[in-house]
């Protein structure tokens, strides 16, 4: 199974929250997903993991202690669907 790329998530996040004025080839993977970075909110946040369940079949729980860490940025969203991906085999 391929790793996926932050780039790859990158155009997820534009398509899937219809984030019209954004050029996903032009963000920073590197950003923080919150705050002052993309400035997605907890709505948001779901409504990503609902997409890449959908497209992954990687299931991210709201409960996750993790989260902070795992929605860091696109980086860290991306190695985290990819090792969840390969654990799954």
């Amino acid at each position: 199974m391929n790793p996926v790329s932050a780039r790859e998530l990158a155009v997820l996040v534009v398509e899937a929250l219809n984030l019209e004025d954004v050029d996903a080839a032009q963000l920073d993977v590197g950003a923080p997903l919150f705050g002052e970075g993309l400035g997605l909110d907890s709505l948001d946040m779901l409504e990503l993991s609902l997409v890449i369940q959908q497209r992954y079949g990687v299931k991210l729980r709201a409960d996750d202690p993790q989260n902070g860490a795992i929605f860091a940025s696109l980086t860290s969203l991306a190695a985290h669907v990819s090792a969840c991906r390969a654990q799954q085999g």
